[in-house]
């Protein structure tokens, strides 16, 4: 391209996509001595050609550094201000007068008698206090009772008068949310007002109205989506962050749900009790074994809802799984096989994402009129799933809905996402991908009446215990893991989740600097 072997802008474009893709990985920072590494390793020039360039960067503005544990740590500016920002408005929030007027006295019984509900001790503790603070996290896994104590906290703020908002990272989870609650619930995005090019419309000059704001599925908010949420949240508002730590984190850069219950900073109730009616589901306790870093009950048997099956070959694990999802198990549930979905932990291999998905069409959804993109044939009546936020479409990555028509002669189609049709010219279908097979990072927010899970020793790489836990925790009514032994007793003794560069806990804890808050950039 005409630059020089250690031109200034080749260096500087080289440091640049390495941070970028190091916050594909959920990273906020890089080690200056790990990017100076990486660097020269990527560019093929000496460590001190990177450290210099680094040098005249960080006087141009064109990153930032911070120090920690004795290291200099180098930041990306959008993800160092997102950092500062969210602290800063965490800081804020927590410490303002609340709009919503407490009533402690009889607060328990008008709950009980307004619900109908018998709530435990530690439920009691979470809906006392989100009415007592102004920034409440409350987190726990499946069947400690998460949804029964939003709901108690729900009715707590309507006795005190309070307008509340609702929102999830997610469609799926915000329809989820809006089941559970019988109220609206909005995507994030949605109830910021998401508005090509422009922006975001709800934010520091238009915040959002309400006396509380309800979160659910927090592990999934990155940096970037929490930064701006907050923006848009006036001092006087009570936040309730509902998640489930134990989960995979976020695609997107940060650790936010885990980082701010690590600030010890704001009060957290942690529900760990399981409830008499989840304990007779074998997916519930299953997971919370794997949890423990137990061995799942994979002993079968007519009347559970967890099975395994036992298959050695990664090519008979993937004809076991068109076999359950086209024929056994839809019919035997008496189930659309569209309904039945399949997680697995990786989009590549025989077993992976992608070849599923080729098989699983071919299987459950044979045609000839398509439209094709990168060898991928989109037929009507495929389940897909949109893979990137369109905000002039408004569909979200994550998104799944139906293909309803396709045009040969138009060279587009049209996809129903929950009732509302959306159309794609052939040179956007880069933005969908078939969803008979999803990976688990991809299902995170969801719940599926049938989840079947390869868990296969080519896994290795993704072989982790917050994976198989998050999978298990996406079925409602049958989990069918295929695959060996040997691999989910991988799966279940590793811990060693890959720890994300994040100063988000630390931030929490030190009053922003006045350089810092004076010189607010707009993101």
């Amino acid at each position: 391209m005409g630059f020089g072997h250690e031109k200034y802008e080749r260096i500087r474009s080289g440091i640049v996509y390495t941070l970028n893709k190091l916050s594909d990985e959920g990273h906020c920072y890089a080690t200056q001595n790990m990017l100076a590494g990486s660097g020269a390793e990527l560019l093929d020039v000496s460590e001190e050609t990177i450290l210099e360039t680094m040098e005249k960067m960080i006087s141009a503005g064109e990153l930032k550094t911070e120090i920690k544990d004795d290291e200099t740590v180098v930041y990306l500016p959008p993800f160092y201000f997102a950092e500062y920002g969210t602290a800063r408005r965490l800081r804020e929030i927590f410490s303002a007068d609340s709009s919503v007027k407490a009533q402690i006295n009889g607060l328990s019984e008008k709950i009980a008698a307004s619900t109908g509900m018998a709530y435990d001790e530690t439920q009691m503790e979470a809906i006392t206090a989100s009415v007592r603070n102004k920034i409440l996290i409350l987190t726990g896994g499946p069947g400690t009772g998460k949804t029964t104590t939003t709901l108690g906290i729900i009715n707590a703020l309507k006795l005190c008068g309070a307008s509340i908002l609702l929102a999830a990272p997610t469609g799926r989870a915000a329809k989820r949310m809006s089941e559970a609650t019988g109220m609206e619930a909005k995507t994030i995005h949605r109830l910021l007002e998401v508005k090509p090019p422009e922006g975001f419309q709800r934010n520091e000059n238009n915040k959002l109205q309400g006396d509380a704001l309800i979160v659910d599925e927090c592990s999934m908010i990155d940096i970037m989506l929490m930064y701006h949420l907050l923006k848009a949240v006036p001092d006087s508002m009570v936040l309730i962050f509902v998640g489930d730590t134990d989960q995979l984190p976020s695609v997107g850069a940060g650790n936010v749900l885990r980082d701010m219950i690590n600030s010890d900073f704001f009060p957290v109730v942690k529900l760990t009790k399981i409830f008499r009616q989840a304990q007779t589901s074998r997916i519930i306790m299953n997971a919370h074994r794997i949890n423990k870093g137990q061995m799942p009950d994979i002993s079968n048997g007519k009347n559970t809802d967890f099975f395994f099956i036992e298959c050695e070959e990664p090519e008979q694990a993937a004809n076991e799984i068109v076999s359950l999802v086209s024929r056994r198990l839809s019919s035997h549930y008496n189930i659309p096989a569209r309904e039945i979905q399949v997680l697995t932990p990786m989009q590549r291999g025989p077993v992976g994402a992608a070849r599923l998905n080729e098989i699983l069409q071919n299987a459950v959804n044979p045609g000839t009129l398509c439209l094709r993109r990168g060898g991928v044939q989109y037929r009507v009546n495929d389940k897909v799933m949109q893979i990137r936020n369109n905000y002039d479409k408004e569909v979200f990555n994550g998104d799944i809905g139906t293909v309803e028509s396709v045009s040969t002669e138009d060279n587009e189609l049209a996809v129903n996402f929950e009732g509302r049709t959306v159309i794609y010219d052939s040179s956007e279908l880069e933005e969908l991908v078939l969803a008979y097979a999803t990976t688990v990072h991809k299902s995170q927010g969801s719940e599926y009446p049938v989840v079947v899970m390869p868990v296969m020793t080519t896994h290795y790489v993704m072989l982790q215990r917050n994976l198989v836990y998050t999978g298990i925790t996406r079925a409602k009514k049958i989990m069918v893991i295929v695959g060996t032994q040997k691999a989910l007793a991988m799966a279940v003794r590793n811990m060693n989740v890959l720890k994300r560069n994040t100063m988000l806990a630390e931030r929490i804890n030190t009053p922003v600097r006045t350089e810092v808050k004076d010189k607010w950039p707009e993101l």
